[in-house]
């Protein structure tokens, strides 16, 4: 009698997508593109949050490119001009003798002799802040306007003009800030804060009478800081120099 031999079984695997020793497309799919999408995302947070992040943090200039990152947009460092003067700036201002920057000193906000640039031609402040042409010149009688960036307060830096006014809402009524103009340095004192829509905002506007012979000082920025919806203004009056 012929002795028992089993079958041996010889599994084909040439078309098996798990025991098959290499299956390209299941492989692609189970390994390469995961890791692929893994290492895209660590690339676009690197350089849209993380980077951003640190620049912002410890430059005080901010680089166009780093501006229009996801971060830079979201927190209002990107470009941005106060297109509601726009209409508003055709007067012709004095320029006769009068000095190209003025600065400005809040001590509460820890910003330190500011530029402000006197008849600015851009409506966008990226390098200094904007007096607005045909308003008054600080110490004159009327009423001067200067405007200013802001972005989310946690990105504040006093030095950038990006994020300078980003903390302006701190003014209290009673707070006093310095301007130093011709050889002057003008004292004023907070006396209001307000929130505007944009159609409102009246760049020439003056809120103290004329014939009261007071010199004032308004300072703009956008509200709530980072975005562009609405207006912060502070009012001030000149209390001495």
């Amino acid at each position: 009698m012929a002795a028992f031999k089993p079958k041996i079984y010889i599994k084909d695997e040439s078309f098996d997508p798990i025991y098959r020793t290499v299956n390209k497309q299941f492989l692609f799919k189970s390994r390469v593109m995961p890791g692929l999408l893994l290492a895209l995302g660590f690339i676009i947070l690197g350089t849209q949050v993380v980077y951003p992040l640190v620049y912002f943090k410890t430059q005080d200039e901010i680089s166009a490119p780093v501006a229009s990152s996801v971060l830079g947009i979201a927190s209002g460092f990107s470009d941005f001009e106060f297109t509601e003067l726009e209409t508003q700036n055709n007067v012709d201002a004095q320029e006769n003798d009068v000095p190209k920057y003025s600065y400005i000193t809040i001590p509460k906000l820890k910003i330190e002799k500011a530029l402000v640039e006197t008849n600015a031609p851009t409506l966008s402040p990226d390098t200094a802040l904007g007096h607005y042409k045909g308003s008054s010149v600080p110490g004159e009688v009327g009423n001067a306007f200067i405007y200013g960036h802001s972005v989310l307060p946690w990105f504040y830096n006093p030095k950038n003009y990006k994020t300078i006014f980003s903390t302006l809402d701190r003014l209290e009524t009673g707070d006093e800030f310095t301007i130093d103009y011709k050889d002057k340095t003008l004292k004023y004192r907070v006396e209001g804060l307000e929130i505007l829509p944009t159609e409102k905002i009246n760049p020439l506007a003056e809120y103290k009478p004329k014939y009261l012979n007071e010199s004032t000082v308004t300072l703009m920025t956008c509200w709530p800081a980072g975005t562009k919806a609405k207006r912060l203004i502070v009012k001030a009056v000149l209390i001495g120099d």
